[in-house]
């Protein structure tokens, strides 16, 4: 190998170093990222990974320490640098930080992009903050950047969570007056949202509309729907819908099988124990490990 490495071997480098950052052994990256940085010209894309291990592991402090390195080393970060260094402060719980970063982004008049404003609405509105991630959606549409199904998807979680179903469904329809289609997340959130209070029979028109939007109900929306019939008692649905999966519209998993046969032993009648034997057998048939 040649004094600064080729292009591929930097590649594959920065991909051996990705894996390991998202195995959460970031400091072995980052011990190998050290001993290798004089063979190859690492870039901005080695930092970047090297900083979302640390921010995967919750280490800020030590996120930060490799931006400065960064800095220091005549790179200059980008937009998914600073992104990924907000989402490791929510990812920490350190808000206050995540805000002040983003101040600092400001102030350096750096792009602030979709992703950015995302992570804010997402991160803002898990800490229950509700009201800030609402503006900072509000301030995200004034300032020209337009939201990405992701940040409907993170306001709606956040307006369900945290706030009140009919305020998500709000920012639902108005998704789809401004002509975005919402996907099978978007519909997931919803349809807990709505189970969540109690909605059942809205929640199950909504898994009918995916349907007309082109969007198939995937397996977690349809053990979304099991769970809460088997939590309210109506398991004659709950089977009716896992035959449906059955029949090829979406076959189900393990968790399918787990919430059916932990249901049938809550109720411990004869026939839902024979029924749960028959679960258990058909589901190692299909390959799944109890």
């Amino acid at each position: 190998m040649h004094k600064h490495g080729c292009p591929q071997d930097l590649t594959s480098f920065n991909s051996f170093l990705d894996v390991l950052c998202k195995a959460k052994q970031a400091e072995i990256a980052y011990n190998l990222f050290k001993v290798f940085r004089r063979k190859f010209r690492v870039d901005m894309i080695s930092y970047n990974i090297l900083a979302n291990g640390y921010c995967i592991m919750k280490r800020t402090p030590k996120a930060l320490e490799i931006l400065k390195e960064m800095v220091e080393r005549g790179l200059e970060p980008n937009v998914m640098t600073y992104n990924i260094i907000l989402k490791g402060f929510f990812r920490a719980g350190q808000t206050k930080e995540a805000w002040e970063f983003f101040l600092q982004m400001k102030r350096r008049k750096c792009e602030i992009d979709v992703v950015t404003y995302t992570t804010m609405v997402h991160g803002f509105g898990v800490a229950g903050e509700v009201e800030r991630s609402r503006k900072l959606f509000d301030e995200m549409v004034g300032a020209g950047v337009l939201p990405s199904v992701a940040t409907y998807n993170a306001l709606i979680q956040v307006l369900c969570k945290k706030d009140n179903v009919e305020n998500a469904i709000l920012v639902f329809d108005e998704m789809l007056r401004r002509g975005y289609l919402p996907n099978v997340t978007t519909y997931n959130v919803l349809i807990r949202g709505l189970f969540r209070v109690g909605k059942m029979d809205r929640a199950v028109e909504y898994m009918d509309k995916m349907k007309e939007d082109e969007c198939e109900p995937n397996v977690q929306t349809y053990n979304l729907v099991i769970r809460y019939y088997c939590d309210d008692g109506e398991f004659e649905k709950a089977f009716e819908l896992f035959e449906k999966m059955g029949s090829g519209h979406c076959l189900p998993n393990l968790d399918t099988y787990n919430i059916l046969i932990s249901a049938m032993f809550v109720r411990k009648k004869s026939d839902d124990l024979v029924v749960a034997g028959k679960l258990l057998i058909e589901m190692i048939d299909r390959g799944f490990l109890p």
